[in-house]
């Protein structure tokens, strides 16, 4: 799988980018993500204020914060303009690449933490 991200790819969309390219079933590709990863709770108060407390951060499997820093593409570059799934034109789609990206010897899967 080919995933897209630039620096409109926030929060779930960059944790689905990195959960599956840490387990070796994606390729990242276009600019850096935007980099939300903190979980936040809104509480209201009896005076009718409220407070916002930051309950979870997101990383990925490998460990790797998301939270200021984004996904990182392999394969760096704008968006095409023929993306296949919008035309059938995929000559400007470098799948020798992606799939050198995806090769076993490329990526590592993670080991669960503490194990």
């Amino acid at each position: 799988v080919a995933i897209w991200v630039d620096g409109g790819s926030a929060s779930a969309s960059e944790v689905l980018a990195g959960s599956l390219h840490d387990n070796c079933r994606a390729v990242i590709m276009g600019k850096q993500s935007f980099g939300k990863g903190l979980i936040q709770a809104v509480y209201g108060l009896k005076n009718g204020a409220g407070l916002v407390l930051t309950v979870a951060r997101y990383v990925t499997p490998n460990g790797t914060e998301i939270h200021g820093k984004g996904v990182t593409p392999d394969i760096s570059g704008g968006v095409p303009l023929n993306l296949p799934i919008v035309a059938t034109d995929t000559s400007k789609v470098d799948f020798g690449t992606i799939s050198n990206r995806l090769d076993p010897g490329m990526c590592q899967v993670p080991t669960p933490h503490g194990g």
